[in-house]
């Protein structure tokens, strides 16, 4: 008997690891040769490797440019504009447009005014050691660094948001005094560590910045012994949590909870990885080094886990209502990955090829990011379907879960555009550009395989979805996913069937009490010239248009409809604009089902061959390799006879007719995939919300019966699967 974790480390122990700020590129810049020396290890002090630490720290923040950025990706200070914040600097130590009264958030895209004068202290102290800087070295960036530091210690700058004053602040702080500490005045560099208030913290992200923003000061203080235990505080902020409760930690899936029971592998989960790698890789080479242990679970986090939700893009759409970040001159929702993906790679020698494909695979040097299989993350209902050719992503949403926090302001003339991207939206991606190109003129109400009514949600919280048989089985390599529907007055039954060149997806029962026609999205992406249903070319223009064709393409992406249905395609210009940015205009291809106002057991079926040519969509939609066995309200089911590959929903106890006097029985609610590929019939099953459920599944064929019973997971391990032979 196995469970299928999808994991790929011959060793997953539980010891993770944190360190230092969310980042920009990688290093560019030479390593000094006392960090060089490190590498070869021998005859050092502690005070040594405190230094090459300082160093390398010095180095990573040169290297991201000439932009000072701390928080939330902005920038307010300039290195190359050093000596003008010296000069512009009154007698007093303030700057005049700087409001140090001011209270502001900075959570959702405003600034708090404070931080102008805290990225021009950052500003001066970069330059100061900067070689290329106009400012290196000169001494009255520091003179100026001393007056502005006893302002701010008389004023005491403080703000609505918990976040700045004790994180943004103190992350602030500790890059002056690790650049300048032993420049400063004895009362300027005391303010650096008063106004420091980093402490250990071994929980999640917020924890990784506080446990950071101590190691800086105590590393500026070159106290070793303090070091170590900022390291040991460090492995512990992404310790997985196997208790089964709801903590923001590394789940025992390779996902990452953050406020609450919501996926924040991207967020949050970058931010801890982010630092988690840069202090790993400072440290190398040093007494202050991770071990092997620490390195082989962080590896654990980052391959088996977050890898699994990037291909070129990150799978997650609802990151289009805000913009990419640009880093080392990609600009990407994955960006963010860059620099720790760098810094991995040369912490963890024996991986480093795995980080090193990622990372080119984030720049667009290739298309697929490494991995090859089928993951889902039981703890987070998402699933990840990679193959060489192609990646698609599903995330789900039950009452277990939050869909997604609102983290922006929001626009009611604009809606809320995350209130589906949990609900069954997936991303098919080929080129890594099908959803990027679109953004930010993405139309909110037809994510790509949802069932949801075609409108505008005018709430900035919406309710999460009550389906509580929502979750997915995988064996590795094939997997399904359900996503029961119950939102906004609307239910239904879905199911998503992930084979090695084709998706299929079902949906059965579909109603509605809402005064909006409801619509099945298949897909919309940007639009191409190769736009067309059944061979025919879908001209721009194009709005809500009918369709019996039995088949579309569109960029590299096929699409089979084998019951037909009402199908409607567009192919128009759409329009959209970021927060406090202009209004776009993008071409869009939409293509969906259109059940109408309150449709009362309204089907789909639909099947997606991505990285296919037309004329193999064509002779597909022909002759499908894939059968549909069933498809209601109590069960769906399909067959791949090359594969001898069979996969079933049940949302009840009972059996599937899988044709030629074939039977295939349940005694619970569960999802199933039966491989008969080999000399025995091979069973994964998993069921999302019965802790501690034994499922009897059996096979009856030709007169004899084959079955085994599936003791599934409670806690931590609820919706795992379990895999086991057919006796």
């Amino acid at each position: 008997m196995t469970d299928n974790g999808s994991a790929f480390l011959p060793d997953r122990r539980r010891v993770l690891l944190g360190g230092l700020a969310a980042g920009a590129a990688a290093l560019t810049l030479t390593v000094p040769d006392l960090a060089r020396a490190a590498e070869a290890g021998g005859g050092r002090t502690a005070a040594d490797d405190l230094q090459i630490i300082i160093g390398r720290l010095q180095e990573r923040f040169l290297a991201q440019g000439d932009e000072v950025r701390v928080a939330n990706g902005i920038f307010l200070a300039r290195t190359s504009e050093a000596l003008s914040y010296a000069e512009s600097l009154r007698p007093d130590g303030s700057w005049s447009d700087v409001d140090y009264t001011d209270t502001t958030s900075s959570a959702n895209g405003k600034v708090w005014s404070p931080y102008r004068a805290l990225y021009r202290m950052i500003a001066m102290a970069h330059a100061y050691r900067d070689p290329d800087a106009d400012g290196h070295g000169r001494p009255e960036l520091i003179e100026a660094l001393n007056r502005s530091l006893l302002h701010w210690d008389k004023t005491g700058p403080t703000c609505e948001n918990w976040w700045e004053t004790e994180i943004g602040t103190s992350m602030a702080m500790g890059r002056v005094s690790i650049f300048v500490g032993d420049e400063l005045d004895p009362e300027a560099r005391e303010v650096t560590y008063t106004h420091n208030e980093g402490r250990r913290d071994p929980v999640g992200a917020n924890g990784s910045w506080r446990t950071e923003n101590y190691l800086y000061e105590v590393v500026a203080k070159r106290a070793a012994d303090a070091v170590h235990q900022g390291y040991v505080t460090m492995s512990e902020t992404v310790a997985v949590d196997d208790s089964g409760e709801v903590n923001e930690a590394v789940q025992v899936d390779a996902s990452f909870w953050a406020h609450g029971a919501q996926l924040y592998s991207e967020g949050y989960g970058m931010v801890l990885f982010t630092i988690v790698a840069a202090w790993a890789d400072v440290a190398r080479g040093t007494s202050f080094d991770f071990s092997s242990e620490d390195i082989d679970a962080l590896a654990f986090y980052i391959l088996d886990g977050t890898r699994w939700l990037i291909r070129g893009e990150l799978g997650m759409m609802y990151l289009g209502y805000r913009p990419p970040n640009t880093i080392d001159g990609i600009t990407s929702y994955a960006a963010d990955f860059l620099e720790p993906l760098d810094r991995m790679a040369r912490a963890d020698g024996a991986r480093s090829a795995e980080y090193a494909r990622l990372a080119d695979n984030i720049r667009g040097k290739t298309r697929k990011s490494g991995v090859t299989g089928h993951k889902y993350f039981w703890r987070s209902e998402f699933s990840s379907h990679q193959r060489a050719g192609y990646g698609i992503f599903t995330r789900l949403n039950s009452p277990r879960m939050k869909g997604s926090e609102y983290r922006s302001t929001f626009r009611p003339e604009v809606g809320n555009e995350i209130a589906w991207n949990a609900s069954g939206a997936t991303s098919i991606q080929v080129t890594n550009r099908e959803y990027g190109d679109l953004v930010p003129a993405f139309d909110w109400s037809h994510y790509p395989g949802v069932t949801a009514p075609y409108a505008k949600v005018t709430e900035q919280s919406s309710p999460d979805n009550a389906g509580s048989f929502t979750g997915g089985v995988s064996d590795g390599r094939y997997g399904a996913s359900v996503f029961s529907l119950d939102r906004y007055g609307t239910t239904g039954r879905k199911s998503y069937f992930h084979f090695d060149d084709e998706m299929v997806a079902l949906g059965a029962g579909i109603a509605s009490t809402s005064e909006h026609a409801v619509h099945t999205t298949v897909n919309q992406g940007a639009a191409r010239s190769n736009a067309s249903v059944g061979g025919r070319a879908v001209r721009p223009g194009t709005d809500a248009a009918a369709t019996d064709a039995s088949w579309a393409y569109h960029d590299e992406i096929g699409y089979v409809f084998p019951q037909g249905g009402p199908l409607k395609v567009s192919h128009r210009k759409q329009t959209g604009s970021w927060l406090d940015r202009d209004p776009v205009e993008r071409d869009a291809f939409t293509l969906y089902f259109d059940h109408g106002t309150a449709p009362d057991g309204a089907q789909y079926a639909y099947i997606v061959l991505p990285g296919a040519t037309p004329g193999e969509v064509r002779r597909y939609a022909a002759r499908p390799a894939v059968r549909i066995l069933r498809n209601d309200e109590r069960a769906q089911a399909v067959h791949h006879p090359r594969l001898r590959l069979t996969m079933v929903t049940c949302y009840e106890a009972g059996s599937v007719d899988l044709g030629g006097g074939r039977t295939l029985q349940v005694d619970e609610p569960a999802l199933v995939i039966l491989d008969e590929s080999g000399r025995s019939a091979v069973a994964s099953v998993a069921n999302p919300d019965e802790p501690g459920l034994t499922v009897s599944v059996a096979l009856t064929a030709r007169g004899r019966t084959r079955r085994a019973d599936f003791a599934l997971g409670s806690g931590a391990d609820l919706g795992r699967t379990v895999t086991r032979t057919l006796r």
